[in-house]
């Protein structure tokens, strides 16, 4: 599957887009912004260390998100230990904290993260 980062982001808007019209606007900001920053992350990591995106998915559940990144690697995503002034090596703990949560989930041809990001627990 050939995608990138802004199609990947545009996605998540326009599937976004409903919820976000129902929520105040600091957190429809909030929630856009998150989302986008993840998918970022996610895509960007499994062009760069797992041979590209195998295949994507995002939706909305009541107010809760979930994007879903398959890739053809079965190694997890890990931290890499540099120190915050080092540039690099700190989107996987990106991800961990924005979202409410992170699954990696194991199969036949890679990999699938799953990150879900709830609106009702996200504080503005």
């Amino acid at each position: 599957m050939s995608l990138t980062c802004p199609e990947a982001r545009s996605r998540v808007r326009s599937v976004l887009q409903p919820l976000c019209d129902t929520l105040p606007e600091r957190q429809a900001e909030r929630l856009q912004q998150d989302a986008c920053l993840i998918t970022s992350e996610l895509v960007t990591n499994a062009m760069l260390h797992a041979g590209g995106v195998r295949d994507f998915d995002v939706g909305v559940q009541g107010q809760t998100l979930i994007i879903r990144v398959s890739d053809g690697s079965t190694t997890p995503p890990r931290p890499r230990s540099s120190a915050p002034s080092v540039p690099g090596g700190h989107g996987w703990f990106v991800v961990q904290r924005l979202s409410t949560d992170v699954a990696v989930e194991p199969d036949a041809h890679g990999k699938t993260i799953r990150v879900t990001l709830d609106a009702s627990r996200m504080a503005v």
